[in-house]
């Protein structure tokens, strides 16, 4: 007819009105989305929408031929307005099918362009054509999958214009379907709108009173709510579970055949509902078609879709458990159903869920492990799945393939684990990857997060080297960007890492090497070497590196790099700005240089800054905690005080200015130690009021500051290095109050265990009370009961017995020797039955021996005393495992001369005897001389002396002699056998 081009039926271009040959318009999809997302989008397994069902477009093989043959249509010239044919108007339909599958902005108002183009043409009264619903429809479902905001807005216009049009001219070929309601629907499914679930809502609102009112085209169907559950799945909507449970109840009221997408629709909502018992909702889902499909309804019959919407659910809700089950499930789903299986094969997605739940798992070695085998199936999989397509010669693509990010996720857990060899096996998984690429899969080409993952890998390893090797790595990843592998381009995060490899290094220059590839960052980027300059992230971890390093002058360097961080701000550097984690980290490094004065000025900077409106930049816990252990860590007086003040702030802070800002036990337990530490006589009284302070705060419902044992033992130990005479009273009272607690609250960090027991002997031991030594045995009673009956968090151990010892070497109660001898009894019957923590060693039997000494009653209690320090002396100097110390002859003499109401000759025979074999062994020091000089008499002190050969006065004084004049043989092991600093600081210093 004269519009033919000269080069009408050329392969670049057709004529419009042939391309009907070509592309047929059929029904258009509305939703032409796969049962099989992107691994990184696994929230919207949808089945593949057939509500208008066109086929495939040649347009979508070559974009250009689509534009110029759009271009040719709304080419007035060519087509002048009024002339189009329906020939020409199943044409545009075929382009605006083409257009929708672009997916873009762009796209969609093309679509809206060609569907004005029809609209004009029968304005100008072109009665030769229609514009049908299918044209507004394919426009709606441009609009969502548009995929930008306020999509679902365009689509809802076109939609009211549709409906405002066939109200006005009662056109059946433009008259509402549910199709075209279902279409809309969709869009606000999709939409990024906020209110998306309410506008859906009101879709299916609509629909149903039409139905109702006796519109059979809108009634609803299964597409219909499958659309809506959907809308809830990508929500936030905390109650979407529940709604989508009362549509799925409303499908049956209305006598809707619900379909497997429909069962697929609710899973997913579950799985995106963050409710724990999400696997076992969508388990349930798929029990439910099951039993329906066994009564004959073959829509039911589930397929991979619903396996891999449980399988995404066990991944949203990470456990081992969940991990342990996504490996059953995918293992069970191919075995035959008379096995227990059920017949179903799994796809790629299947096995990328799998990976992910045991990638996400809480206990990070086991997923990491279950994940790196979930991938070697995985890859077997594949290459049985492309062998046997190569022999058939199918087109087809595989149903299970692998790709890049498969191997990233189980890489970043290796990276996570910290295994030793986690650095092995990730450079073994990405040269796996690389011969892969080298085979041809271009889809495993290692890109820049596997290489990320592996410098994670090495930052987070104990190696040495791991600078080194994390530096060398991030070289030969830029040799391959620069050898032509785009995806391997380093970025921040690669940068990161090194820096994060530095930090973690025992390398005694770790801050400086810190700050150069800090600075080297500077200069690439200058240079235009690299995309990003070092952003906030590096120079928080660089002043890490310096707080770590406990260098003189970190703090200085701290400050330097912050000031830098802000000049580079005001500059216009992007991301630079100092954040809360960068002032924590200055902070900290502050505190660590017991500058307190200056760590809480920077805290009230931090405070200026955020009422200032620098929300990035205001304090958190941390900060708080930060200058309250700088503080606490102070001599100067009144640093308790300022560090109370400080935490008076935070608690201000939170209630009225921040309340994302918590106290936690730490803001507390921090100045409680201080107070542990202090020998000022209010010390144990303030340490107790800060505690009930933390206490109050916890049970007013504030969990964050749950109470820790520490707070409690911290205030015992308060009293009990006061000695403070009701240090005993005192610490039992607050066992109680645990005891309580624990009872009422079950507090995890709150454990009644072995140490807090010996804090309550220690307060005992220290008090001076008469019925110490009792009291100090009733709690190590309870601990051995505690221990018998299966509580392992009550094994008593050596410091328990020594304690308790410790208390009845300096009680003062009648028949202190025997209770004493009865727990060093029990002490080896621990021993025999197998209680490794417990040794009865040389101080025990010397505790004992000190307890006989002291016993000052009646005659039999002194022979008895007497009797058994005898006899324990004499097991020490025949066992071959136990080695009397200078400190146990020490105290073996005092009993030997204090206990005077026992046998005089045996007294003096055991002295002399001790003596020598204190000699013998080399063990006599100032303690071991003064002792046996105030028991012996001046007969038997010279003869003890003889043998060094001394001139001693007529007069006899021999306390004149010193360890120094005595020959070296006699104290040779003197300073062997003294007590290390702890044991001098321990409570079991007995009375002498």
């Amino acid at each position: 007819v004269g519009r033919v081009h000269v080069d009408g039926f050329s392969l670049h271009v057709l004529h419009p009105r042939k391309l009907r040959r070509y592309c047929p318009a059929r029904h258009f999809s509305a939703s032409d989305e796969g049962s099989e997302t992107s691994f990184a989008d696994t929230s919207t397994m949808l089945p593949p929408d057939d509500l208008l069902d066109i086929g495939p477009s040649p347009f979508e093989r070559n974009q250009k031929w689509l534009e110029e043959a759009t271009a040719e249509l709304m080419d007035l010239k060519t087509f002048p307005i009024g002339t189009l044919t329906p020939d020409d108007v199943e044409s545009i339909t075929g382009l605006m099918a083409a257009w929708v599958r672009r997916r873009s902005v762009d796209a969609a108002l093309m679509v809206e362009e060609l569907l004005k183009r029809v609209v004009d043409d029968l304005r100008e009264g072109n009665r030769s054509i229609k514009v049908t619903t299918r044209l507004y429809t394919i426009a709606m479902d441009a609009w969502a999958k548009a995929g930008a905001k306020g999509t679902a807005q365009r689509a809802q216009l076109i939609h009211d214009a549709m409906v405002k049009m066939y109200e006005q001219t009662n056109d059946p070929d433009i008259a509402p379907s549910n199709i075209s309601y279902n279409t809309l629907l969709n869009a606000w499914g999709k939409s990024l709108d906020g209110n998306s679930t309410r506008m859906a809502e009101s879709v299916l609102t609509e629909m149903i009173a039409a139905w109702k009112d006796g519109n059979e085209n809108l009634k609803p169907d299964a597409i219909t709510f499958t659309t809506l559950m959907d809308a809830y799945a990508r929500s936030t909507d905390a109650n979407g579970a529940k709604r989508c449970e009362e549509l799925f109840d409303m499908m049956s009221e209305f006598g809707i055949k619900k379909n497997v997408y429909t069962y697929s629709a609710l899973q997913n909502v579950y799985a995106r509902s963050k409710r724990q018992n999400a696997p076992q909702l969508a388990e349930a889902v798929l029990q439910q078609m099951q039993d329906a499909y066994s009564e004959g309804d073959i829509l039911a019959k589930p397929n991979v879709v619903n396996f891999n919407a449980i399988l995404n659910a066990l991944s949203r809700t990470p456990s081992r458990a969940n991990a342990e089950r996504s490996i059953e499930l995918l293992e069970i789903m191919e075995k035959p159903v008379e096995e227990g299986g059920y017949d179903v094969s799994p796809d790629r997605l299947s096995f990328a869920l799998t990976i992910l739940a045991c990638a996400r798992c809480p206990d990070a070695n086991f997923g990491a492990q279950a994940a790196e085998a979930n991938l070697e199936k995985m890859e077997s999989r594949a290459i049985r799945e492309e062998k046997r397509r190569q022999e058939v010669s199918s087109a087809a693509p595989a149903a299970v393939s692998i790709d890049v990010e498969c191997f990233n996720v189980v890489l970043q857990a290796l990276a996570r684990c910290r295994n030793r060899d986690a650095v092995d096996r990730v450079e073994a998984i990405i040269q796996r990857m690389e011969e892969y690429a080298k085979a041809g899969n271009r889809n495993v080409v290692p890109n820049i997060r596997s290489w990320n993952a592996l410098l994670n890998a090495i930052a987070r390893s104990n190696d040495r080297d791991a600078a080194k090797k994390a530096e060398k790595v991030l070289a030969s990843v830029y040799d391959r960007y620069n050898s032509g592998e785009r995806t391997a381009k380093p970025d921040t995060f690669s940068w990161a890492a090194v820096l994060s490899a530095i930090h973690n290094s025992s390398d005694p220059g770790a801050a400086e090497h810190a700050d150069d590839i800090v600075r080297k960052m500077e200069e690439l980027y200058e240079a235009k070497e690299i995309d990003y300059p070092p952003d906030v992230y590096h120079y928080t971890i660089a002043c890490s590196a310096w707080a770590k390093s406990k260098q003189k002058g970190a703090q200085v360097r701290c400050t330097q790099i912050l000031t830098h961080m802000m000049e580079r701000h005001n500059a216009g550097y992007p991301g630079v700005k100092p954040n809360t984690r960068t002032y924590n980290a200055v902070l900290d490094c502050i505190s660590r240089a017991r500058e307190e004065d200056k760590a809480e000025q920077l805290l009230y900077h931090m405070l200026k800054l955020y009422r200032q409106g620098d929300t990035d930049a205001g304090p958190d816990a941390f900060s708080f905690n930060s200058v309250i252990n700088a503080f606490t860590r102070s001599n100067r007086k009144g640093s308790g005080q300022r560090a109370e003040a400080i935490l008076d702030l935070l608690l201000e802070y939170s209630n009225e200015e921040n309340r994302n800002v918590r106290p936690d036990a730490r803001s507390f337990t921090h100045i409680i130690a201080y107070y542990s530490r202090r020998k000022e006589q209010d010390a144990p009284y303030r340490a107790e009021y800060i505690l009930n302070r933390l206490l109050t705060l916890y049970e007013d419902g504030m969990k964050d500051v749950a109470p820790p044992t520490f707070a409690f033992t911290s205030v015992m130990e308060a009293y009990s290095y006061s000695k403070h005479p009701d240090a005993g009273v005192n610490a039992e009272r607050l066992l109680k109050r645990m005891r309580d607690l624990k009872d009422k609250y079950d507090i995890p960090n709150l454990e009644i265990n072995r140490q807090v027991m010996n804090c309550v002997m220690h307060a005992w031991t220290l008090s001076g009370d008469e019925d110490a030594g009792l009291r100090a045995e009733v709690i190590l009673a309870n601990l051995e009961r505690g221990y018998a009956s299966g509580n392992l968090v009550l094994r008593p151990d050596t410091r328990s017995y020594g304690l308790a010892l410790n208390a009845w070497s300096k009680s003062s109660t009648y028949g202190k020797a025997s209770r004493a001898l009865d727990i060093l009894r029990r002490m080896q019957k621990q021993r025999q039955d197998g209680n490794a923590s417990v040794d009865p060693n040389e101080h025990a039997y010397s505790l004992v021996i000190n307890s006989c000494a002291f016993s000052n009653e009646s005659e039999d209690e002194q022979k008895e005393a007497f009797e058994i320090a005898t006899t324990l002396f004499d097991e020490m100097i025949q066992s071959d495992n136990i080695e009397p110390s200078s400190l146990t002859f020490g105290w073996f003499m005092q009993a030997c001369a204090r206990l005077h109401k026992a046998d005089a000759a045996s007294r003096q025979e055991w002295l002399m005897k001790a003596f020598k074999l204190c000699c013998e062994r080399g063990l006599i020091n100032d303690f071991v001389l003064a002792r046996f000089g105030a028991a012996a008499t001046k007969e038997m002190y010279r003869e003890a002396i003889a043998p060094a050969e001394l001139s001693l006065p007529k007069d006899n004084t021999y306390s004149r002699v010193t360890v120094s004049q005595l020959p070296k043989e006699w104290t040779r092991k003197r300073f062997e056998k003294r007590r290390t600093d702890l044991e001098r600081q321990s409570p079991w210093e007995p009375a002498r």
